[in-house]
């Protein structure tokens, strides 16, 4: 991870132009993160799209892979971008597809994929940073035990409900009718 000195502002954030880099800002300092693996990004990759088709199907609300900020906090500035997001159509209202500012309010899902660098001091971080805006479900995406855990997050915590393995299926607490089979996050 590469990190930039320059703390910004909400307002400086908005005024910048377009950056093609995944990054998230704690505190208002802008945090550059590495490349993801080929194989992160094709799990990211079979989450996305297996999201997308069960919301092609539903249409329950938005399906967003990263680069995408969810704003934590406006001073001193604070976003995060999980791997993949779900955000209902209640929740996303009638904002513009074209508006460049974070998502707020949070979507209910996100997806973080482990990188070998993560830390569980980075994940608890990131957690708690999606507990404080009201995101409700987290999945953890382990690409070494190919395991994804399903994490109820509450106002006070982010609580583990189940692991899921190989042979399993998902089922979303946030969205009922959202079923993933693990072999489809992990297949090549």
């Amino acid at each position: 991870m590469a990190i930039t000195t320059e703390q910004l502002t909400y307002e400086q954030y908005m005024a910048e132009g377009e950056i093609n880099k995944r990054y998230e800002i704690i505190d208002g300092v802008r945090i550059f993160m590495t490349n993801p693996t080929i194989g992160h990004q094709q799990t990211q990759g079979n989450i996305y799209t297996s999201l997308r088709l069960w919301n092609q199907a539903s249409r329950a609300g938005i399906v967003v892979q990263a680069p995408c900020d969810i704003l934590i906090r406006r001073s001193p500035l604070r976003t995060r971008q999980p791997d993949v997001l779900v955000v209902s159509n209640e929740r996303f209202g009638d904002r513009d597809l074209d508006d460049p500012a974070p998502l707020d309010p949070a979507p209910e899902l996100v997806v973080e994929i482990l990188s070998p660098s993560e830390t569980r001091r980075t994940l608890d971080n990131k957690l708690a940073d999606y507990v404080r805006v009201g995101v409700q479900e987290c999945w953890v995406v382990n690409r070494t035990t190919r395991t994804v855990e399903l994490l109820l997050l509450t106002q006070n915590s982010a609580e583990s409900v189940v692991v899921y393995g190989v042979g399993e299926t998902i089922q979303s607490i946030a969205f009922p009718g959202l079923t993933l089979a693990v072999a489809e996050v992990f297949a090549r």
